[in-house]
């Protein structure tokens, strides 16, 4: 009985030991951000894909043209020629001219012109060149918790080797800083940093600029992402690689 004891006293002490010793969770890493970004931009791709064909295939069913694919990103400012000018080779033909307004002003549609063509080769073009604002609704929960990874470990350690300290009064609004745009005073430019919503103490102004230069800013990482990819239409409406109603798993 005595032995018997002992084995069971023994066994839950390693059991406590090898419960200490658990493996830590796992931090995501940024190809893993980059991949969820990546899906949340295809997901919205393919339902605006989707919307489009549908509203083609509603006014002009008599309407022929190749599937939709993305092409490329293009900057925001860029947008509206690189737009015109994707309808002018599509068409075959210049589809207007854009105004000092920002509007394209159509020129006249040929008359063997079908009357489908100029509104499909917009909506193709559209699809196909997508202005990239930096605006896109990310903060997935693998982003979420690679940001406060970065808050709690990596910037903390740091800040410490500089003899300072952080401070972050409110965790979730500085998660929310170093992932979303925000607009400061009269600047003009949305700022993405965790310095909004953190502070350095404990050095005088010029080291604390020092440190929040050199310390990992997650909101500056992510920025340096850029825009994230939008896989082809074979991963599926969910953009993840799930097709059908059986969500069968493709590879592209």
């Amino acid at each position: 009985m005595m032995r018997e004891l002992r084995m069971t006293a023994l066994a839950g002490a390693l059991a406590g030991v090898l419960a200490g010793c658990a493996a830590p969770p796992v931090v995501p890493s940024l190809d893993e951000v980059r991949a969820e970004r990546s899906l949340t931009v295809t997901s919205a791709w393919l339902q605006a894909a989707a919307a489009a064909e549908q509203y083609i295939e509603a006014d002009w069913p008599e309407a022929v043209y190749p599937p939709v694919r993305f092409e490329r990103w293009v900057e925001q400012e860029r947008a509206l020629n690189e737009i015109q000018a994707c309808i002018d080779r599509t068409l075959g033909r210049a589809a207007g001219a854009i105004t000092e307004g920002g509007f394209l002003e159509l020129a006249p549609r040929p008359t063997a012109e079908p009357t489908w063509a100029f509104p499909v080769a917009q909506q193709r073009c559209k699809l196909q060149l997508v202005p990239w604002s930096g605006f896109y609704p990310f903060g997935g929960p693998v982003e979420q918790e690679w940001v406060r990874h970065q808050l709690t470990v990596a910037l903390p350690n740091c800040v410490r080797r500089w003899n300072a300290e952080l401070v972050i009064p409110d965790l979730n609004t500085a998660v929310d800083a170093s992932i979303y745009p925000t607009s400061t005073g009269t600047a003009l430019i949305a700022s993405q940093s965790v310095w909004l919503a953190a502070d350095v103490r404990r050095v005088d102004a010029a080291t604390a600029q020092q440190i929040r230069e050199s310390c990992p800013d997650p909101g500056r990482t992510l920025v340096q992402l850029g825009p994230a990819e939008i896989r082809p239409v074979e991963f599926g409406p969910s953009g993840d690689g799930r097709i059908g109603v059986n969500n069968e798993t493709v590879t592209p």
